[in-house]
Parts: structure tokens; C-alpha cells; sequence
């Protein structure tokens, strides 16, 4: 059971991952406007947060958002600990 929820989690991680590259990539290019809302909608409430907290912080430089590229390192940083989590139990 709990390698199950474990196993889920991951998984999602993963999901999370490939939608945020969707979005980091598809933002290089014009066109598939619909695509891009799509994945704009499934991932800015990840960004939102980053965002603010970034607002507030020495990266607040308003000329680069790299709140998708500190999004991605926390994700993978929740994907390990999950994958810890997995392996200890």
C-alpha cells in the first residue's frame, strides 16, 4: 500500500516535470497558442508561488522570469525524496 502512494507520487513528479519543460520549451516559439494556454493552466499554479517568493528575493530581477527553472529543481528535488522515501521502506 504504501509503496503504491509512494510509486503515485512519483509519478506525478514525473508528469509535473515533462508539462513544466513543455512550457519552458514551448515559450521559444510562436504559435499553438491553445497548447500554450493548456499547459499555462495545468502549471501556473506551481509558478504563482515561486514567483512571489522570487519578488521578494535577490532574483528579483524583472528582465528574466526563472521561476519555471527553480520550479523544475524543486520538483526534482520532491521527485528524490520520494524516490529516498521508496527505496528506505
Amino acid at each position: 500500500m504504501v509503496q503504491t502512494i509512494y510509486s503515485t507520487f512519483y509519478m506525478f513528479f514525473v508528469v509535473l516535470q515533462v508539462i513544466l519543460l513543455l512550457f519552458m520549451v514551448s515559450s521559444w516559439f510562436n504559435g499553438g497558442e491553445k497548447f500554450k494556454n493548456l499547459l499555462s493552466l495545468l502549471i501556473e499554479p506551481i509558478l504563482t508561488p515561486v514567483r512571489f517568493l522570487l519578488k521578494y528575493s535577490i532574483f528579483g530581477n524583472p528582465a528574466a522570469d526563472l521561476s519555471p527553472l527553480i520550479s523544475f529543481v524543486l520538483i526534482m528535488f520532491l521527485q528524490d525524496l520520494f524516490v529516498r522515501l521508496l527505496n528506505g521502506s
